[in-house]
């Protein structure tokens, strides 16, 4: 029976509880550490094993929460807006990104500590994890050619088969080889959703995202070059990258761009050598360069459009989602079963979630991108939904 204003009120106390409980968390981790460390009685004590078996969290969370503490150790300004219910994990999750940005240069990056934790208590987790990795950069002076070596020799591919003999992959690579791999993959999940998986059946568990099962359909494909699937000689990987251009002639600035298609940063140095055997496409958002408007011609946006889209949304459209548009869906506002031409103007990123919501759940897409105070304004909008004929 909740307004939503009330509901809004609740989430902000729900917020900074959670806050002061995480910044709780973290003082019982520093405390066994100092219980470690103790000269005199030192208790034999492994912070993420009690995590785990006295914390109920998993592994994962509880090697988050050792990060977050080593975060706080550098910044403790952090952990005081932390514990007094101002800001949230996630802020200070960015905060250490920012952090392994500027790797040696930290004592620069610190510089900006006091104004950053201020930042912290009112700007959301999103923007706030912009504005540090906008920081961070504007101290780097190396064009990030260093962090790119570290994460080139950071690289790695693990294989583990469990109990059932199903193998378990876990890798990590650096930016420029991971939109190789990323795009590879992409030429034939393509391919699979245009032939509307013909050539290789969608047969999906129910909590198993239908893209993610056909990338690993594709490596496999791929892997084994499979007749009728487009074999790794025989793709093109395409890298794309957004640069601006006086960064690409001049070094990075305050407000450089110099990101690939996935959203990870890449030093210009990189770029510059990849121009020297790429062609430079510039994003033309209007203009006769590229056609961006197809009309009803084709239904599924082409390459020259998701390039644009991308340049316009680094995420799904809805705002305040951070699902990366490299995972996003490609939706018609005016859907094509009514009628709505596959031009770039009625186009639009979303993420699995979103784009399940406007289709089975009949939600307008104006409803969701609409920003929240014009829906809190508009409550006849929370009525306005639609029977849709089928998905996209």
């Amino acid at each position: 029976m909740m307004s939503i204003e009330q509901i809004r009120e609740r989430l902000v106390e729900i917020r900074a509880i959670q806050a002061r409980l995480d910044a709780e968390t973290l003082a019982l981790n520093a405390r066994m550490l100092s219980l470690l460390d103790d000269p005199v009685a030192p208790v034999i004590v492994i912070p993420e094993r009690e995590l785990v078996t006295h914390g109920g969290l998993t592994p994962r969370q509880a090697r988050d929460v050792v990060s977050r503490g080593l975060i706080s150790e550098v910044a403790p300004g952090i952990a005081e807006v932390l514990a007094e219910g101002s800001t949230t994990s996630a802020h200070v999750d960015a905060l250490g990104r920012g952090l392994r940005i500027v790797g040696d240069q930290r004592e620069a990056f610190l510089e900006h500590l006091p104004e950053l934790i201020e930042a912290s208590t009112t700007m959301n987790a999103t923007d706030f994890g912009q504005l540090v990795r906008k920081t961070a950069k504007s101290v780097v002076v190396d064009d990030g050619l260093s962090k790119f070596e570290r994460q080139q020799r950071e690289t790695f591919l693990s294989l583990r088969t469990d109990e059932e003999g199903c193998l378990h992959v876990r890798g990590k690579f650096d930016p420029i080889s991971a939109a190789v791999i990323a795009n590879t993959l992409g030429h034939v999940v393509e391919a699979m959703f245009h032939s509307g998986d013909k050539e290789i059946g969608l047969d999906v568990m129910p909590w198993v995202e239908p893209n993610e099962h056909r990338q690993a359909r594709a490596l496999v494909e791929l892997l084994s070059g499979a007749d009728g699937v487009h074999t790794t000689g025989m793709v093109r990987a395409e890298v794309i990258v957004h640069i601006d251009l006086d960064t690409l002639r001049h070094g990075l600035h305050a407000d450089s761009v110099c990101r690939t298609s996935g959203g990870a940063d890449v030093p210009v140095e990189t770029v510059r050598r990849l121009a020297c055997d790429a062609a430079i496409i510039p994003v033309v958002l209007d203009g006769p360069s590229v056609p961006l408007d197809v009309g009803r011609a084709k239904r599924l946006a082409t390459a020259h459009q998701r390039r644009a889209l991308e340049a316009i949304h680094q995420s799904c459209a809805v705002p305040h989602c951070d699902v990366g548009f490299d995972r996003c869906h490609i939706h018609h506002r005016e859907h094509w079963e009514n009628g709505g031409a596959t031009d770039l103007r009625n186009l639009v990123p979303l993420c699995h979630a979103h784009h399940r919501v406007i289709h089975e759940g009949g939600i307008d897409i104006d409803l969701l991108l609409a920003p929240p105070d014009t829906i809190s304004q508009s409550p006849q909008l929370l009525a306005h939904h639609h029977t849709v004929a089928g998905a996209e």
